[in-house]
């Protein structure tokens, strides 16, 4: 007969582990997955796609989820939650959970969507419904595999109390019958950096939720990771950049060698004097990083990088990846868990390889039969992102 002390040393192994020391959720380096059920459904991603990503040494993805292509409408009727087609989300959480990959659910819709339920009293009732719906369908995942973003890049500029009332109310119908349920709230102002002051963090009853986290996104400077981008930035001269190198005391020319037919010749030379002045390079940058860490810090919470990269088109990609790796080390030298945009769009770092096609709008490179074709991480980028082996 087995000794008194080893049989309860034995039961009290077979114990289960209490759920909060099996359900932290490990997030540390993650990476978007947009281009398959976010802002169209375009090219489906295959197990591989996710072995691939673990393989690589990311430790969890991002994937953005717009409702709005899978049939949820904000109708001023009530928000009908009944004809949500959860087909292609059930399918990736499984190939992720297969693959040993937690997933941050992003709900991530559309501009018009945004402000309707910035708006409108009863798009934010429908809003709220259907993360009701969102979290009864998964109430069952593993909180060390699901986490749920509320609301991609929140705007509420000069009404950043709108958005915290809002989170509010949502971080409360899904804590209610969820309350290990990790949630991630935006900054205003699209998740600006400068905006996390704007942003008041939410108190339970014993304090700070520990089940919260607080997303900034950082892609500065503009005229570096979005350059020659023609959508957006009015006003500026972003969109009229090419080529031009980071850090900014590479960029040796005149302005004139970095633009294509600039209308405005006077208000480039200001954004390319910015650039310079300030300097960008990792030093600048780490300072940037710093607000999220002091923000943090002063309010005991944690904060995430849920966006950062570089458009691939337009500059030449020594740059792209000394900007990537600068801002990744910013990140990790302040304990910021992070996302990197994107897997295999126009900023992606796993271009598509073998039967491709390039789309002549806008320079994205896809494949002609996805399930033959494969994708493929660049080096430059694994050691960019601290990942190369």
């Amino acid at each position: 007969m087995l000794p008194i002390r080893l049989l309860v040393g034995l039961l009290l192994l077979a114990l289960p582990v209490p759920a909060q020391a099996q359900q932290e959720p490990v997030l540390h380096r993650g990476l978007n997955l947009a281009g398959w059920i976010a802002n169209a459904p375009r090219q489906p991603l295959f197990l591989r796609d996710f072995m691939q990503i673990k393989a690589a040494g990311f430790d969890h993805v991002r994937l953005p989820f717009n409702p709005e292509y899978y049939g949820f409408k904000l109708t001023q009727e009530g928000g009908d939650t009944s004809h949500i087609d959860f087909i292609a989300l059930d399918r990736a959480l499984a190939m992720a959970d297969q693959a040993g990959l937690p997933v941050i659910l992003d709900i991530h819709p559309s501009d018009e969507f945004v402000a309707k339920i910035q708006n409108y009293p009863w798009a934010e009732r429908e809003f709220i419904d259907l993360w009701k719906a969102i979290n009864q369908r998964y109430r069952d995942h593993s909180h060390a595999a699901l986490l749920f973003e509320l609301l991609n890049e929140p705007q509420y500029y000069k009404s950043e109390a709108g958005w915290t009332g809002l989170a509010s109310r949502l971080v409360a119908a899904i804590h209610g019958t969820d309350p290990e349920r990790v949630l991630i709230v935006g900054a205003p102002h699209g998740s600006d950096i400068d905006a996390l002051p704007y942003l008041e963090p939410l108190i339970a009853e014993t304090g700070n939720d520990p089940h919260i986290l607080y997303a900034f996104h950082f892609y500065e400077p503009y005229v570096i990771t979005l350059q020659g981008v023609h959508m957006g930035f009015d006003g500026k001269a972003v969109r009229y950049f090419g080529n031009l190198p980071y850090p900014s005391d590479l960029a040796d020319k005149p302005v004139t060698a970095y633009l294509h037919n600039a209308p405005n010749l006077a208000e480039a030379q200001n954004e390319f004097a910015d650039y310079l002045q300030a300097p960008w390079n990792a030093d600048h940058v780490k300072a940037r990083i710093q607000i999220a860490k002091d923000w943090a810090d002063a309010h005991h919470v944690r904060v995430i990088a849920g966006e950062f990269g570089v458009l691939r088109n337009h500059i030449d990609p020594d740059s792209r990846y000394r900007w990537i790796h600068d801002v990744r080390a910013a990140f990790d030298a302040d304990g910021i868990a992070w996302e990197l945009w994107d897997y295999d769009d126009l900023c992606g770092i796993a271009p598509p390889v073998g039967a491709t096609s390039t789309d002549p709008v806008d320079g994205s490179v896809r494949l002609v039969d996805p399930e033959k074709g494969s994708r493929r991480f660049e080096p430059q980028a694994l050691t960019a992102l601290g990942l190369a082996r």
